[in-house]
C-alpha cells in the first residue's frame, strides 16, 4: 500500500512527475497544428501552450534541484510566450471591435451606432426602434 505513495514521492522529488504532463502538452500542440479548422486562430493558442510548457520546465528544474539559471530561463521564456499570447489576443479583439459611435462609419450604420452611443452614455432615455423596424415585424 505504501508503494504507490513512495513512487509518487520519488517522481515529485526527482521532477519526473512533470514529464507526462509535458507529453500531454506536446500532444495538444500536435493536435492543434494538425486540426487547424477546429480552433480558429492558432497563434494565440500555441503561444499559451508554449507559456505553459515553460512553466512546466521551470517546475521540473526546481523540483530536481537545478541551479537558478535553469529555473529562470524557462520562466523568462514562459513570460515572453504569455506576453505574445496577450498581444495576439488583443489584436484579435481590436479587429472585431465595433466602430466608435462618433466615427463616420458608425453613423453610416444607423441604428447600430445609435445603440452603441446609448450604451456609452448612461442616463439617457430608451431608444426608439430603428426606422422601418415596425414594417418588418408586421
Amino acid at each position: 500500500m505504501d508503494a504507490p505513495g513512495s513512487l509518487l514521492a520519488a517522481l515529485v522529488a526527482s521532477g519526473r512527475i512533470v514529464d507526462p504532463i509535458l507529453l500531454l502538452v506536446v500532444a495538444e500542440v500536435a493536435f492543434v497544428v494538425l486540426a487547424p479548422d477546429r480552433f480558429g486562430p492558432r497563434a494565440p493558442l500555441l503561444a499559451g501552450l508554449a507559456a505553459g510548457a515553460g512553466l512546466l520546465l521551470a517546475l521540473r528544474a526546481g523540483l530536481s534541484g537545478a541551479s537558478w539559471p535553469w529555473i529562470a530561463g524557462p520562466l523568462a521564456l514562459a513570460g515572453g510566450a504569455h506576453l505574445a499570447e496577450l498581444v495576439l489576443r488583443r489584436a484579435k479583439t481590436l479587429r472585431r471591435r465595433e466602430p466608435s459611435a462618433t466615427s463616420a462609419e458608425a453613423r453610416a450604420l444607423g441604428s447600430v451606432s445609435r445603440r452603441h452611443e446609448h450604451m456609452t452614455r448612461p442616463g439617457r432615455p430608451p431608444l426608439p426602434p430603428p426606422a422601418g423596424a415596425g414594417a418588418r415585424r408586421a
